[in-house]
């Protein structure tokens, strides 16, 4: 089975920690809201936050964060600054 990397692990952790924060702020209701929207595979969102080491997040589902609620795509890449641009709370775009 293949390892993922210690940086992809850290950057599907701060997906999910995005998503729930998007919880948290009522932004979304869930993984559903956000899998529905951008017609993303659910399962495999499930597979990464149950087990990162083996499972990833496609790069595509981490532009959805950026462009469509307003996640620091350095926040998410890297850890750096804050979760956010520029806000302390998400806001949903419409793409």
């Amino acid at each position: 089975m293949k390892r993922i990397s210690d940086t992809g692990i850290e950057i599907t952790n701060r997906f999910f920690e995005a998503v729930d924060e998007l919880k948290r702020q009522k932004v979304i209701r869930g993984l559903k809201t956000f899998t529905t929207r951008f017609n993303a595979n659910r399962c495999g969102l499930i597979a990464a936050k149950e087990n990162p080491a083996t499972n990833q997040v496609k790069p595509e589902y981490l532009t959805y964060l950026v462009e469509g609620y307003g996640v620091s795509a350095d926040w998410l890449l890297t850890g750096r600054g804050k979760m956010f641009k520029g806000v302390s709370k998400a806001k949903h775009k419409n793409l």
